[in-house]
């Protein structure tokens, strides 16, 4: 059960990665703990991933308009 539960935050994490790079979304472009790059989002997410993943996905849209993707 261990290993799926690891598994899952791995693959999210890189999605979240691959996904924030895909939008363009550079350090910085939000204000406070928010505006990391997709390197930070990746670290967080592994790190904080029942924090972190869930606040990406709600960021997620704002990120996108602020680089009009």
């Amino acid at each position: 059960m261990e290993q799926i539960i690891g598994v899952v935050i791995l693959a999210t994490s890189i999605w979240v990665f691959f996904d924030s790079k895909n939008i363009g979304v550079k350090s910085g472009q939000l204000k406070g703990f928010f505006g990391m790059g997709p390197i930070g989002w990746f670290f967080a997410c592994v790190i904080l991933w029942i924090i972190c993943f869930p606040a990406y996905l709600l960021k997620r849209n704002e990120l996108k308009q602020i680089n009009k993707k």
